[in-house]
């Protein structure tokens, strides 16, 4: 069983479910980017994210951007912001460390707060999925 979008690309092979609620079941998928394996969930409007929140180290979302580590995993977390549906991933190549940030992006609203995060690794923008894959999704 895979998710499919409307054109009929491949978004990945269905490997488990997450029950959000009572009204919702998500099929899991693996997507393949440039050599990274990342874990998402899919609904039939869109492509939902499995990573955290984006922390910056300047405020208003903007400088460089962070995940909260450290990521000990052959699969990892997406979070998916703006500009359109981009995918952020952790630098698997990063050693975490202490970052002091100042801003916080969360299913796109930005909160400015000073707040440390000590185990703190780059978040790389992977893929606008929006340029990979038309919704809504089904299941074939």
């Amino acid at each position: 069983m895979m998710v499919v979008d409307s054109a009929g690309s491949v978004v990945g092979s269905v490997t488990g479910f997450t029950f959000d609620g009572p009204r919702r079941v998500l099929p899991n998928v693996v997507l393949q980017k440039d050599g990274l394996l990342v874990g998402l969930m899919v609904g039939p409007g869109g492509i939902e994210a499995s990573g955290g929140s984006l922390a910056f180290d300047q405020a208003g979302c903007q400088g460089k951007a962070y995940l909260s580590g450290p990521f000990d995993t052959l699969i990892l977390p997406g979070t998916i912001e703006g500009p359109g549906q981009t995918l952020y991933v952790p630098d698997p190549s990063a050693t975490p460390g202490l970052v002091t940030a100042q801003s916080l992006l969360q299913i796109g609203t930005c909160f400015t707060f000073q707040f440390d995060l000590p185990s703190a690794v780059p978040a790389i923008p992977l893929v606008d999925l929006d340029t990979l894959f038309i919704p809504p999704f089904s299941l074939k």
